[in-house]
């Protein structure tokens, strides 16, 4: 199954060196920036300084540097315009670096990103489904709290074939629609990093209301703007009189002041509590405003898939979608957002004192609660599916040769595949290999020397097992199986801190791939089958005994209709008759290159028929010094 540059590498490479242009004009006009609006400063304060110190022609030089003064706004502007794109080019050349590193698995370049499920488990371990050089990292191009973890949860759990049918298809239908597919991309990323995820709008939205639960600071933040306004109107209507009294003066200051005491205390009391909402409402700059366009981006995806549809309506589709939730959201951001803003921060504090601006914002941002609440967390779901099948259609578009999984078209197979790699390897060392079981052999047995590429096979069966399950491509020419559940031992470790030998690590490890297959053989009606993967299990025991106890927790797993492989240095055992019965023996082999006078093992990592003819630990210790005979 070779590989060539897919359309996606060009892709990126292009887009890479499109935003290198890019920055290199958008550095030359900061420059340019900085030189004028130094310029326009100066100007400006030396002109109004001399104008206002009586200088001739005074008229003309306050003219002149009061029109400098604006031009320096105005440059002011447009530097931030500059500012604010760079930093836009730069998000972009982040997420097409990744997507190359990505495609290139080079794993050091890539950020370790959180998935947000449960990493730690047999599983897990085994088949490197999380860290920094995994399934996760291949896949990890959500943002949000929302996307990763459906993503995670997606790689966990085994799918019905009605949701898998739904995640293919609708992958399928994201797969070509590569510009609306990194748009959300960068879009989302804009907003969340791994410090900070916008969608903590949705837990505000399902949270109680704040204000009932402080109705004394509430009744007073309407009493305090009453006192200032009744304090006004009479100071009003006092000038009008002939001659004012001073009592009615004093007591409509006093209730002016009065007013103005509260709004202070009311600020300083509950303002915190109530900024932290808004920052958790709005996020910590425009994410309100970037999620509205990434809902609005989400609803104009292309396909008729049961799960895009389903998106889609969330997003965009009726009263209570996430776009119509944003539209009435925006006005009520731009003014929980005006504490914030450095320009009219003095506008912010004269409201405050005056109306309890915070409290008025906090009415507006719970009548919008009310409304729109119930409907949050949904929005914000159906984010998180689009996401993770954002993934998996980037993976489709960027590896055009992996193909899609589907049921056996014989019914006498349980699971056939060709030209089936490893997906975590570069294209240019992944061996590829074909394979199937029956039903009257449903073990395969591989065999082979060390390092030769036995637990590859194994992983590379598990790691397209998990791919599988998130809708998106396998790595291989042709990949027909049901969708099983894993249970295996590969890397067993021993415990010190718990007192536990590698051996008895190991009998644990297996007793718990027999009770999933139990379990599963018990609940056939609801539960997807098992496959185990099991890699030189029992080493630590005499070669007698581990040939007994292999083949009886074989037979135990097939007693209860699993299905798997399991490898071994043991030629004995593939020796058996019992062994040789219900299994296809398989095997990987070494040879050996001397170049310039010195003695190179070479591995070509290619399945072959039958128990291996060759066996390498001698050659491997004379190799290393350890045997000079």
């Amino acid at each position: 199954m070779s590989e060539q540059p897919s359309g996606a590498r060009a892709r990126y490479e292009s887009r890479l060196s499109d935003i290198a242009q890019q920055q290199a004009r958008l550095e030359k006009r900061n420059g340019v920036f900085v030189m004028v609006r130094t310029a326009l400063f100066f100007g400006a304060a030396i002109l109004l300084s001399a104008g206002y110190l009586g200088a001739e022609p005074r008229g003309l030089l306050l003219v002149i540097g009061w029109s400098l003064a604006a031009a320096f706004l105005v440059a002011i502007t447009a530097h931030e315009h500059i500012r604010l794109t760079d930093m836009s080019a730069t998000r972009k050349k982040k997420l097409y670096e990744r997507l190359l590193a990505r495609m290139d698995r080079r794993w050091a370049a890539l950020t370790v990103i959180p998935s947000g499920v449960a990493e730690q488990s047999a599983l897990a371990d085994d088949l490197d489904l999380f860290g920094p050089t995994s399934l996760w990292q291949l896949l990890a191009l959500p943002s949000t709290g929302f996307g990763r973890r459906t993503l995670g949860s997606w790689l966990l759990q085994v799918p019905t074939a009605d949701q898998l049918k739904e995640r293919q298809q609708a992958v399928k239908q994201l797969q070509p629609a590569y510009a609306q597919r990194e748009e959300i991309l960068d879009t989302i990323a804009t907003i969340s990093d791994d410090s900070n995820d916008a969608t903590a709008l949705a837990t505000w939205a399902a949270e109680p209301a704040w204000l009932p639960a402080h109705r004394l600071a509430h009744a007073l933040s309407w009493i305090a703007p009453a006192l200032i306004a009744l304090g006004m109107t009479i100071l009003v209507f006092a000038n009008f009189a002939a001659e004012p009294s001073n009592t009615i003066l004093w007591i409509a200051v006093s209730m002016i002041g009065a007013g103005f005491g509260i709004n202070l205390i009311l600020t300083m009391g509950w303002g915190s509590w109530m900024h932290e909402i808004f920052l958790r409402v709005t996020g910590s700059n425009r994410d309100a405003q970037q999620l509205s366009h990434a809902f609005a981006a989400i609803g104009k995806l292309p396909g008729d898939s049961l799960i895009l549809e389903q998106i889609r309506q969330s997003a965009s589709q009726g009263e209570l979608s996430a776009v119509a939730g944003f539209r009435s959201l925006m006005w009520r951001v731009v003014m929980a957002n005006l504490q914030r803003d450095p320009l009219f921060y003095i506008v912010y504090l004269a409201l405050q004192l005056v109306v309890a601006w915070d409290f008025r914002v906090m009415e507006s941002l719970e009548r919008w609660k009310k409304k729109f609440g119930p409907a949050a967390h949904g929005w914000f779901e159906a984010l998180g599916r689009c996401e993770a099948l954002i993934a998996s259609a980037t993976l489709a578009d960027e590896n055009p040769s992996w193909v899609f999984p589907s049921p056996c078209d014989d019914p006498q197979l349980i699971f056939k595949v060709e030209t089936m790699g490893h997906p975590l390897l570069p294209n240019q060392q992944r061996v590829n290999n074909n394979l199937q079981l029956d039903r009257q052999r449903p073990l395969l047995l591989v065999t082979g020397s060390n390092m030769a590429g036995k637990s590859t096979l194994l992983r590379s069966l598990g790691l397209n097992q998990i791919l599988a399950r998130t809708g998106g491509p396998v790595c291989a020419g042709l990949f027909q199986s049901p969708l099983f559940e894993l249970a295996t031992s590969i890397c067993v470790r021993d415990s010190l801190k718990e007192g536990v030998s590698f051996f008895m690590a190991e009998l644990k490890r297996l007793k718990e791939v027999v009770d999933i297959a139990q379990h599963a053989n018990e609940n056939k009606a609801s539960h997807a089958p098992v496959m185990f993967l099991l890699d030189e299990i029992l080493q630590g025991t005499n070669s007698r005994e581990r040939q007994i106890a292999v083949m009886k927790v074989i037979q135990r797993l097939l007693e209860r209709d699993a299905i798997g492989a399991i490898s071994t240095h043991d030629l004995e055992l593939a020796d058996q008759s019992v062994i040789q019965s219900y299994s296809q023996i398989v095997h990987f082999r070494e040879y050996f290159e001397t170049i310039d006078g010195v003695q190179k093992m070479r591995f070509d990592y290619i399945m072959r028929p039958g128990p291996t003819p060759t066996t390498n630990a001698l050659k491997l210790l004379k190799m290393v010094g350890l045997d000079d005979t």
